[in-house]
């Protein structure tokens, strides 16, 4: 967006900020590569509300982030949240109010490399947002208008909250299969019974979904399927990824929460169990490191 002349600030953290204004902010992508000096703040530079808060953090970092941009938010100014899981929603509305707050999706595969740079890789990125209500509105359409640019897909949804349900369905399964077998998608269906494993997966979290008043319909769960049963993908989660390198996770977000809402309902969910005690063992094996 900043790339093609939108009025666009990024609030950063202090030494993100230092090295941005040393290197520029760079990304390489599938698409093209673009290196730009971006307009930037830190938290204690803002000193008006913005008309938009797209808000892109991990989950175990939002009640920081909230306190970092609060004061960029005033009485006409909406965020939208691109984070997984549906625990954000929550936290946001009872801070800022149900009317500031929007839904939002994105699909990509990115990192950051040991120089900073974003390494975008995959198809092309897909940002969906939308009003809670499901009412297609003005503000929401300028909103769309403002965040199209070449680079993504941008889709205003009138069905946005089930759309971060599907997405939910997707992480909380590609993150169990992957966290458990310790491998990728590609390696884990060339397996004697991986897709039967991998299946089962999806279908507990489908029915978590579906006793939430959000069932996923029959193409979301082909398409699930299809894309982490396919031998010789390289794809695995960020999760994984996270996990494999010693770095936090959010598995309380994705994988905890579904459990919660599994028990509610009376739902038995054993191969969700499992991937929540795994993370519950290694985010306490954490804790244990950093005291040491």
């Amino acid at each position: 967006m900043a790339s093609a002349g939108h009025d666009v600030t990024f609030l950063v953290r202090p030494r993100r900020h230092a090295q941005l204004l040393a290197e520029g902010l760079s990304l390489r992508s599938t698409i093209g590569d673009t290196t730009i000096s971006p307009k930037m703040v830190t938290a204690q530079d803002i000193t008006a509300p913005y008309d938009i808060v797209l808000l892109s953090v991990k989950a175990y970092s939002l009640d920081a982030a909230m306190d970092d941009f609060s004061p960029a938010v005033g009485p006409a100014t909406r965020i939208i949240p691109l984070l997984n899981g549906m625990l954000h929603l929550d936290l946001l509305t009872k801070r800022f109010g149900q009317n500031a707050v929007m839904g939002g999706t994105c699909f990509i595969v990115s990192k950051l490399d040991k120089e900073g740079r974003i390494i975008q890789s995959g198809p092309l990125p897909r940002l969906s947002f939308g009003e809670m209500s499901g009412q297609e509105t003005a503000q929401a359409r300028q909103i769309e208008k403002a965040f199209s640019s070449p680079g993504f897909e941008t889709i205003c949804s009138q069905h946005i909250v089930q759309d971060m349900w599907n997405k939910w369905i997707l992480l909380a399964s590609l993150g169990s299969i992957c966290c458990l077998m310790r491998g990728t998608v590609g390696e884990i269906a060339e397996q004697p019974h991986g897709t039967d494993f991998t299946c089962a997966v999806i279908r507990e979290c489908a029915a978590i979904a579906t006793a939430e008043g959000h069932c996923p319909d029959a193409k979301t769960i082909d398409d699930t399927t299809r894309l982490l049963c396919k031998n010789g993908s390289p794809l695995t989660s960020s999760m994984f990824r996270d996990l494999s390198q010693g770095a936090p996770v959010e598995a309380h977000q994705i994988i905890g929460d579904l459990v919660a809402r599994a028990r509610k309902h009376g739902l038995e969910t054993p191969l969700l169990d499992l991937t929540n005690l795994n993370l519950q063992v290694y985010e306490l094996q954490r804790r244990q490191r950093a005291t040491a």
